[in-house]
């Protein structure tokens, strides 16, 4: 894949619009439990706010409380990586709360409906396949994520399976192979790491260095 920083503009139809100066960015992430970070996540927050000169932050969907809005203009990016209940109910009301506290906000999808993001997993994924390999994902039960994930199979050319399922599928498939789908560590990763699943996505070198430069190319 191509970083954002090469001649391809990932941003076009952003790039169309007049935004004035570059703004701020809010990273929705979903946290580990009592709202703690993990460090990859705070790296990405670091290195993305070095690269912009712009503050970013941090919305925790497990935190107590939002950090404070930003002065100035802000992007609002949900690294979120499935169409569930925090893309399709939380981010809206987190963009509502923060335009009712009189920031100027734009909303960008969530990031598992990036066709450049799933570019960038399947090459960092390539060297971990093998027969047998399945990507494992978050437990998700709406038509609208059947459909997704269907997409998604076909285009990462795997076999997608529900982390509630796997150890159904284990027994009946023992050489089976996970690779989770999953941006930091979690509980999921943490049980799946026994049976050689590949380390969380931004523990990868290719994929977090290609998150930073797409989200370093927003206006």
């Amino acid at each position: 894949m191509t970083t954002a920083s090469s001649a391809i503009d990932p941003w076009p139809l952003l790039r169309n619009r007049d935004l004035g100066c570059q703004r701020a960015i809010r990273l929705v992430v979903h946290g580990r439990s009592g709202g703690v970070v993990p460090e990859s996540l705070l790296e990405l927050q670091q290195a993305l706010q070095q690269r912009r000169q712009a503050p970013v932050q941090l919305e925790v969907l497990t935190a107590d409380s939002p950090p404070v809005c930003p002065e100035q203009a802000s992007w609002l990016v949900p690294l979120l990586l499935w169409p569930g209940s925090h893309a399709r109910a939380d981010v809206p009301e987190i963009k509502s709360r923060m335009q009712r506290e009189g920031a100027d906000v734009e909303l960008l999808p969530f990031l598992g409906s990036w066709p450049c993001w799933w570019v960038l997993v399947a090459e960092a994924l390539q060297p971990f396949a093998a027969e047998g390999s399945v990507l494992v994902h978050h437990p998700l039960s709406s038509e609208e994520a059947d459909r997704f994930l269907l997409e998604l199979s076909d285009r990462m050319g795997l076999p997608l399976l529900s982390f509630d399922h796997w150890s159904d599928y284990r027994k009946r498939h023992p050489e089976a192979h996970p690779l989770m789908l999953a941006l930091a560590p979690n509980r999921m990763t943490e049980a799946l790491s026994e049976a050689g699943s590949i380390p969380p996505l931004l523990d990868l070198a290719l994929i977090r260095q290609g998150l930073i430069d797409l989200l370093a190319a927003l206006p």
